[in-house]
This record gives structure tokens, C-alpha cells and sequence, in this order.
């Protein structure tokens, strides 16, 4: 199942059919148990993982080890390419959550393969724009938009992508949004009051999304 966190909703930028099998053949797959770093802030540009199975969380660690999450991506997602085509070095932590398959492709490839296929070298572009929108969307949201209405876009982010039985700890949901655990808790409590979620563990079942939209305003 796809399941990528961020912070508005946004088209599906995973690689299907004949762009997936194009990528997967000038890569070298690599098998990884759960917690493994595969990307390291700093790390040369050279090369980008395909998610051929599993979920990796795209991250920055601080000086504290305290974690910012920008976003879990999975099957079909890319991970690693917004340095490598902008020139620089790698610019978040990628850790993989739970055993996943990544495929490493080396930019070399990359510019065999867009010289030759079009249609790659097309989706690629559009994976690079909308990672770009979602980030300005982030920007100006984080900047006007309560943590309140920040929490509840990205419920109904993940419910329009997953359904309504998420998979989605507390603390996963604060440090995306940036904001604590105890206020992501009390955000989480006044929208199941309202009958827009019900909450378990390490999870969230949403059973209104036209009430928890109104929450995103």
C-alpha cells in the first residue's frame, strides 16, 4: 500500500509500469531490515533509491538528535534524486522503516535514460515539480496555519491515499506537522470529540472526512 506523509495532498508522483521497470533495470537492488540509514545529510549527490517495496522516512536529525519528518515514502517513490539533479550534496537522512527493497541508480544511468525515453526523462520533471509545490504548500502553511489545521490536512491527506484506517503513531504525526507530542495529543482529542476520528493504538481511524476537513480551514 502507498503510503506517503505530507503535509497537503498532492498527485501521485510513483513510478508504474514502464518507468518503474526502466529504473529498477539500470539499478542495483539492495534488501534492508528495518532502521537502516541509507542516506546521510551530506552525502555526495551521485545516485537516488527507488522504494521497491517497504517505507523509508525522509528526515533531519539536529544537533541533539532531536528528528524533524518530512515525509514516509514508499513503494514506487524516489528518494535522494532532489540533490542529485540540483548539483548538491544530499540534503536528508533516509532511514528505512520496517524491511524494505530500495534500488540504487547512479545519475549516470539516469542521463543514459532520459536521453533515451522521453517519458522517463518527463516524469522525472513532474516528480521534481511536485515535491517542489509540497514544499512551498508546507512553507506557506506552516506560517499561517494552526497546528490544529496542520494536524487535520494531513489525516485528510493520508485518508484520501489510504482509506480510513490509518497507520499513524502520535508521535510519527507531531514530528511531521513540527509541532510536541503533548499538543499533537490534545489536537487528536478535541477532533474525536467531535466525531471526525477515533483514535487506537498506533493509529487512526477516520470517520468523517467532510468533519475532519472542516478542522483544516
Amino acid at each position: 500500500m502507498q503510503r506517503t506523509y505530507h503535509f497537503v495532498a498532492m498527485p501521485p508522483t510513483r513510478a508504474e509500469g514502464e518507468v518503474l521497470a526502466a529504473l529498477v533495470e539500470v539499478g542495483r537492488r539492495r534488501d534492508c531490515a528495518g532502521g537502516t540509514p541509507v542516506l546521510h545529510r551530506g552525502d555526495p549527490g551521485t545516485g537516488f533509491w527507488l522504494i521497491e517495496s517497504g517505507h523509508v522516512m525522509a528526515c533531519r536529525f539536529g544537533p541533539e538528535g532531536e528528528r524533524t519528518l518530512f515525509a514516509v515514502l514508499g513503494p514506487g517513490d524516489l528518494i535522494g534524486e532532489v540533490a542529485c539533479f540540483a548539483g548538491v550534496t544530499q540534503q536528508v537522512d533516509a532511514i528505512t522503516e520496517g524491511e524494505a527493497s530500495l534500488v540504487w541508480i547512479e545519475m549516470a544511468q539516469v542521463d543514459r535514460l532520459m536521453a533515451n525515453k522521453p517519458h522517463v526523462a518527463r516524469w522525472l520533471l513532474g516528480t521534481l515539480a511536485n515535491k517542489l509545490r509540497a514544499a512551498l504548500d508546507r512553507v506557506e502553511g506552516d506560517q499561517s496555519l494552526s497546528a490544529q489545521a496542520r494536524i487535520a490536512r494531513v489525516l485528510v491527506d493520508l485518508a484520501a491515499r489510504e482509506g480510513a484506517e490509518l497507520t499513524l503513531t502520535q508521535q510519527q504525526l507531531a514530528d511531521h506537522v513540527g509541532v510536541s507530542r503533548v499538543t499533537t495529543g490534545q489536537v487528536l482529542a478535541r477532533i474525536a470529540q467531535e466525531g471526525a476520528i477515533e483514535r487506537g493504538y498506533g493509529g487512526v481511524r477516520v470517520l468523517s472526512v467532510e468533519r475532519l476537513a472542516a478542522w483544516s480551514a
